[in-house]
């Protein structure tokens, strides 16, 4: 079940995710957080008043098919031959678009933009069985803006 908004289901079939000029095909999976520290304050009395905000933490993680990493390692491998997945630097853009509005007048589609995205690690693993390999990345960005 898709994700309700005024009425609206938006889902994973309407997900289309871009980076470094392409849209990837063989994504699976992507979750993006950006968490605020935040600390009670207190004063005169047992009463909290009032709660301060500290720095952002923005993070995630982005789960895709092997081919779209080996293209994105091949990418970055043009500009310098000994690059890892670990040294990109993008930006992803996340475009959610109910199906339902597809036949309206598009005010259903909701884009988010994650800036400065890194990758963490770049592992790989397969076991027996397995008809494919899925791999997921956790990423660290700058900023989040959603519905931009």
């Amino acid at each position: 079940m898709g994700l309700k908004v005024n009425g609206i289901e938006y889902e994973w079939g309407d997900v289309t995710i871009t980076a470094m000029g392409r849209t990837f095909e063989r994504v699976l999976e992507i979750e993006y957080d950006v968490e605020v520290e935040k600390k009670q304050i207190y004063g005169r009395g047992r009463k909290v008043k009032g709660i301060q905000r500290g720095n952002e933490k923005p993070t995630g993680s982005i789960t895709l098919g092997q081919s779209e990493v080996e293209a994105m390692i091949r990418k970055a491998q043009e500009m310098n031959p000994q690059a890892k997945l670990t040294d990109l630097v993008m930006d992803i853009q996340i475009c959610y678009l109910s199906g339902v509005s597809a036949s309206r007048n598009g005010t259903d589609l909701v884009r988010d933009r994650l800036i400065g995205v890194e990758f963490t690690q770049q592992p790989k693993s397969m076991k027996q069985g397995d008809t494919d390999m899925n791999i997921k990345l956790p990423i660290l960005f700058m900023d989040a803006q959603y519905n931009f």
